[in-house]
């Protein structure tokens, strides 16, 4: 009996003495818990209290612009299919595909037997009535020949005349020639093939300058006008090329709502062919002296835009009104000044009233200047080319 009590005591002191353990390794835990948690605020508030490396731009005063853009193809000035005037068997080749011609050179020439040997008849039949007219013509003067005589010998002879001019122009048709200066870019008939009146023989096109049509909604219209500079980027070439408005829609295209505008190349590199497909920059509206900053300083919340600057050290969050946005750069409506340190890099990072430290400072550089540049440019170098044209 004295026994089983003793194991019993035993039992309890044993649970007892575990129960303690549990709970001071419990408490050890929660204290050990509690410190680094504590040891986690020191850390951050140390680390929010660093100061956070930026670079910043001030703004600039430029052209902030806003652009409609689109793609279109670009087309050649003029484009003929060159089919026969007559029939006939192909004597000669002078030209080939990718050839450049003037207005007037020979292309091709038929088999021109027939035509001249109607011609010779048409000129023997011309002087037989010539001489005959003549005649009549000094009887006429001594009254020996009567009026319907005279009226008679006359219509033959202008007839005479008729029929030889109607001759030489049938001859003509068998020497094909070029409508005007451009570039073949398809032939249709081999050597020696016989071709009928109306058969396709060439293809050409005038590639000076090139043309490209764009239709832009009748509302982005603005001060879009006939000489005005476009940008045009093209794959394969890796400077823009300059367009200028050539002609501008004076009506709506009531099913589409847009206006046509036609532009011209006059200068582009060779690797330029009508077919190409580009990307075209053309300018609607502008803004001269806008406050410009970097658009990657400009960050967008809830539809709402705000920047930071710099300071006395200090990051301070400004909200602003943007205006047109012109890929590297942003006009800036209200918000800032001209005389503020814009942060540009660092900003993703920053909150405000945090210290900052400066690591450059710039200007943001002005966006699309080449453009008003090559605009001067194209001017001078086409003056002579409209002269020419206004003149034709």
């Amino acid at each position: 009996m004295k026994n089983n009590i003793n194991k019993t005591m035993s039992h309890k002191l044993f649970i007892f003495s575990l129960i303690f353990t549990l709970f001071s390794c419990s408490g050890n835990e929660s204290t050990r818990a509690a410190d680094q948690q504590s040891n986690k605020k020191k850390g951050g508030s140390q680390k929010a209290g660093k100061t956070i490396p930026v670079e910043v731009k001030q703004p600039t005063k430029g052209l902030a612009a806003s652009y409609y853009v689109t793609t279109a193809t670009i087309e050649p000035s003029s484009d003929a299919k060159i089919n026969s005037r007559t029939s006939g068997v192909v004597q000669k080749l002078l030209h080939e595909e990718g050839d450049d011609v003037k207005a007037g050179e020979v292309l091709l020439v038929l088999d021109d037997d027939d035509q001249q040997l109607r011609l010779k008849q048409a000129e023997q039949k011309l002087g037989s009535a010539q001489r005959e007219f003549k005649r009549l013509n000094k009887m006429k003067k001594s009254g020996m020949v009567s009026p319907t005589e005279w009226e008679t010998t006359e219509n033959t002879f202008k007839t005479a005349e008729t029929d030889k001019k109607l001759a030489e122009l049938a001859l003509s048709y068998t020497r094909v020639a070029a409508p005007f200066d451009g570039r073949v870019v398809w032939r249709e008939v081999d050597l020696g093939a016989h071709v009928g009146q109306g058969e396709l023989l060439f293809r050409m096109m005038s590639i000076r300058p090139l043309l490209v049509r764009v239709h832009i909604p009748a509302n982005r219209l603005g001060m879009v006008a006939q000489g005005q500079i476009v940008e045009l980027n093209l794959d394969n070439i890796a400077q823009p090329l300059i367009a200028s408005i050539e002609l501008v829609s004076p009506i709506v295209d009531p099913t589409s709502g847009t206006i046509k505008i036609t532009l011209t190349i006059d200068h582009y590199p060779a690797n330029v062919r009508p077919g190409d497909f580009t990307e075209v920059h053309m300018v609607t509206d502008q803004h001269q002296n806008a406050l410009l900053v970097s658009s990657v300083s400009i960050i967008e919340e809830r539809g709402k835009h705000f920047l930071y600057i710099v300071e006395n050290n200090k990051a301070i969050r400004r909200p602003v009104t943007t205006g047109f946005v012109m890929s590297e750069l942003t006009e800036i409506v209200d918000g800032i000044k001209e005389t503020d340190l814009v942060v540009t890099k660092g900003q993703r990072t920053l909150n405000d009233n945090v210290s900052v430290k400066v690591l450059s400072t710039e200007r943001a550089s002005v966006e699309r200047v080449p453009l008003e540049k090559a605009s001067q440019e194209k001017i001078s170098a086409d003056a002579n080319i409209k002269n020419k044209r206004d003149q034709s």
